[in-house]
């Protein structure tokens, strides 16, 4: 997990990094906060999970002569379940690993985040390539700017392998870094997307969760 200035510092280094488990494998990796790298695990297995997240907090105005995202086809989810797990998620007091969270407001959908989750779910899975680091060097800020989301505060859980919207939050809220996304106090908008992978990919899902705070 990443709190930084803009602009975005390289892939890895992103707010949460972790990834978390399915029925046959469990993977994960570090997460970094300001740049300190927490310890993960991993196994084997063919059908395997992951999940990983970031924060940046600066600003970022969508100019009108900046080029715009490609149009997002679909989530593939059920958006109005989704927040309403998010939001039930938030409206709990939790220990995201060892920081205690209290309960926060509810968040509400953006199209404009969704646009980018989209986007970068289908990139990733197009790629095979599990990242933060999307397009060309996309960062989660440069995707919603390109999307048209005028921020101040962004951040980017993503994930791979969990079937379900119930399963990759419980496998976010299991993760600390994840876990204080989605409990953080500041974000205000919300969108997430899933792209099914084929069998030439890695993982059998692809998940792209952006959290916003707008100007």
């Amino acid at each position: 997990m990443q709190t930084t200035r803009h602009p975005l510092p390289p892939s890895n280094p992103r707010h949460p990094f972790g990834r978390s488990a399915s029925p046959h494998r469990f993977r994960a990796t570090g997460a970094a906060l300001l740049g300190l790298l927490l310890a993960a695990c991993g196994g084997g297995g063919s059908d395997g999970a992951a999940t990983t997240a970031t924060v940046s907090t600066a600003s970022a105005v969508s100019p009108a002569s900046a080029a715009t995202a490609p149009a997002a086809t679909s989530s593939n989810i059920d958006a109005a379940s989704a927040l309403e797990q998010l939001n039930a998620a938030r409206a709990v007091a939790r220990t995201c690993g060892t920081t205690l969270m209290p309960a926060v407001p509810p968040l509400r959908w953006n199209a404009a985040l969704e646009q980018a989750a989209v986007g970068h779910s289908e990139w990733m899975q197009a790629n095979d390539t599990f990242s933060h680091t999307g397009a060309d060097g996309s960062t989660v800020g440069t995707r919603v700017t390109a999307a048209g989301y005028a921020w101040k505060m962004v951040g980017e859980n993503i994930a791979a392998g969990q079937p379900d919207v119930t399963s990759v939050i419980a496998a976010w809220l299991a993760s600390e870094g994840h876990c204080r996304n989605i409990m953080h106090p500041d974000f205000v908008d919300v969108a997430l997307a899933m792209k099914p992978g084929t069998s030439s990919n890695t993982y059998r899902t692809w998940w792209t969760l952006d959290f916003g705070r707008p100007l």
